[in-house]
């Protein structure tokens, strides 16, 4: 690494998921990016254990570099291993510190103004970063696109961000207030339970209600249909057997109460697709909603780009863009890579904090 080179890690600590990526600055261009992503629900493994987690994901990433700063964004604090957003918030603050001491590191915190706070300003108002993964995201990609919609699709949710003339221009803060904007979508590639998408799929040509059973996830969906591999279906399943096309077309049957006896591979593939189709309406009323308030005409849509990111970019954010009727879809993987367009957030907050170093805005970095 050059001497005049900075190296930041940025992180995006999630209930289920926690994401950090290093990136390698020479003054404000990207010289590398490297990335983890350790599935770790916090609510089963237990949230004692989120210290040793980061510890393992730092001694992977950083190796011998010498860490110049420390960018957090976190999810977390929803988990229902917390009883408010304010112990998670706190907890997940302490894990850090335990990793990142603050005599040693420069740690900054991403709030939903897309700042970045200290961790006593944080402290003092968890609410302010509680889910603050998404305006990372948004402000990098405000830095790059004047007018576009962010659709952010991971294992979990979509975010639905607006950006105008270079600003975020969202209506919700928290969560309750973003899914009431329609800008948060609790759908995702991997852990969305079959009955939140729908309540009815089609059995030999009638209606047939769904089980409420937790059978199946989109996971096995996206896995049957082929938009995910085997190594990406990353969650647990939801019946502890294998992450494999057998075993998922198996679930997926019993989501209608049948079996892989009853059902051939064909009906099942078949009941897969409808639920696909039902996430992506579920995507698509939320940018519906958010174009709206935009007020972008239907004759606007063609020319008016969208920005996509996350797991799911290709198939679900992308489709639900297109389906909508917009045309202009821009991967954000064009600017990050592959890895960064997956793990936006965290590289995002990197991006953020060398940023601020660089306005002299911090010291000690």
């Amino acid at each position: 690494m050059g001497l005049k080179n900075r190296v930041i890690i940025g992180w995006d600590v999630g209930g289920a998921n926690t994401k950090a990526s290093i990136v390698e600055f020479s003054g404000d261009k990207i010289v590398k990016i490297r990335s983890a992503l350790r599935h770790f629900p916090i609510w089963l493994e237990g949230k004692d254990e989120l210290p040793q987690i980061l510890a393992k994901i730092k001694e992977e990433l950083a190796k011998r570099d010498r860490i110049n700063g420390v960018a957090v964004t976190m999810t977390a604090e929803l988990s229902d291993a917390y009883y408010t957003k304010r112990e998670g918030v706190n907890h997940v603050l302490d894990s850090m510190l335990k990793v990142f001491p603050q005599q040693d590191y420069l740690v900054r915190v991403v709030d939903v103004e897309a700042k970045l706070r200290t961790i006593e300003e944080a402290r003092t108002q968890p609410l302010k970063v509680a889910a603050a993964n998404w305006p990372a995201t948004a402000w990098l990609v405000a830095q790059r696109s004047k007018d576009t919609i962010l659709i952010d699709t991971g294992s979990t949710t979509t975010d639905i961000i607006p950006i105008k003339t270079g600003k975020i221009v969202a209506m919700g803060r928290t969560d309750p207030e973003r899914l009431v904007s329609g800008e948060l979508v609790f759908t995702g590639v991997l852990r969305t339970p079959i009955p939140a998408l729908t309540t009815a799929l089609s059995y030999r040509g009638k209606p047939c209600r769904v089980s409420s059973e937790k059978f199946a996830l989109s996971a096995d969906v996206h896995l049957v249909l082929r938009h995910i591999t085997e190594d990406e279906y990353t969650c647990e399943t939801a019946d502890g057997r294998a992450k494999n096309r057998k075993d998922s077309l198996a679930r997926l049957a019993r989501v209608i109460c049948a079996d892989v006896e009853i059902l051939t591979e064909r009906e099942i593939i078949s009941l897969a697709k409808e639920i696909y189709d039902a996430q992506l309406k579920a995507i698509i009323d939320g940018i519906n909603q958010v174009r709206s308030r935009l007020r972008i005409r239907r004759a606007q849509m063609q020319m008016y780009p969208v920005t996509v990111a996350g797991l799911g970019r290709r198939f679900l954010a992308s489709e639900a863009a297109r389906r909508a009727g917009f045309k202009k879809i821009v991967d954000i993987e064009g600017v990050l890579g592959q890895e960064g367009a997956i793990m936006a957030p965290s590289v995002a907050a990197a991006i953020m904090l060398n940023k601020q170093i660089l306005l002299g805005e911090e010291e000690g970095a």
